[in-house]
């Protein structure tokens, strides 16, 4: 592993504070939801260029006041990715998902709701490629603990069974195997694939960046030299 790709906790603790501040909007994502989401995006069965999701992260609702922070922050999550996608493919035994903890009667009970809902996001910028696995009826469990704390059906489910949160902790900690696991069922789609499917237009070089930054596409994303 690259140290100098690896985001130190300063770094996490810069984007976290961005992604919290007046300058999103309350539809972006939080860091373990943006954790979530490019995991999805690392094990999930297309190779998704950063031009596509990265708007996602900020949802359109960013207020950027310089270009210089756009740059930083967009530099942020492209490096987390790809740190993402390297420790996964060459240290997965050392895999482990952004959670958010919260004290309960003395206990640091892990968070999952936010991994689990970006994760659902990044499902559903290719909903037809991920639904082989949800058919999959000897598989699709792999997405059980993912689905019921990451969408609003699985809210409703916590709801009506408070004896789920009893699970918490045994739900959080088998995020990383199922991950895992995901990451080898798609593996075989994943190096058969070379090219995006995609029902919007193709973005043009001279086009501004979809990720909203502010620049052209080919000084931007479409420049970019990351691992997606």
């Amino acid at each position: 592993m690259d140290p100098e790709l690896l985001l130190d906790d300063d770094e996490l603790d810069e984007l976290d504070a961005f992604l919290r501040s007046d300058a999103i909007g309350d539809d972006a994502m939080d860091l373990s939801m943006v954790d979530g989401f490019l995991t999805a995006l690392a094990v999930g069965p297309t190779n998704l260029p950063p031009a596509l999701w990265l708007p996602e992260v900020w949802r359109q609702g960013v207020s950027w006041t310089s270009e210089k922070l756009a740059e930083r922050m967009r530099s942020l999550v492209l490096r987390h990715a790809n740190t993402l996608l390297l420790y996964l493919r060459e240290e997965p035994e050392d895999f482990e998902p952004l959670l958010w903890e919260r004290e309960d009667e003395g206990r640091q009970l892990p968070v999952i709701g936010e991994w689990c809902s970006g994760f659902v996001r990044g499902m559903a910028l290719d909903e037809a490629g991920w639904q082989a696995l949800l058919d999959d009826e000897e598989n699709a469990g792999l997405l059980d603990i993912i689905l019921l704390h990451g969408t609003e059906e699985g809210a409703r489910e916590l709801e009506s069974d408070p004896t789920l949160d009893d699970e918490v902790e045994a739900h959080a900690a088998s995020l990383g195997p199922s991950v895992l696991q995901l990451m080898a069922w798609w593996l075989p789609q994943r190096k058969r694939a070379s090219t995006l499917r995609r029902e919007a237009p193709k973005v043009g070089r001279n086009d501004d960046c979809p990720c909203g930054s502010g620049k052209k596409f080919k000084k931007c994303c479409g420049a970019e030299r990351a691992l997606h």
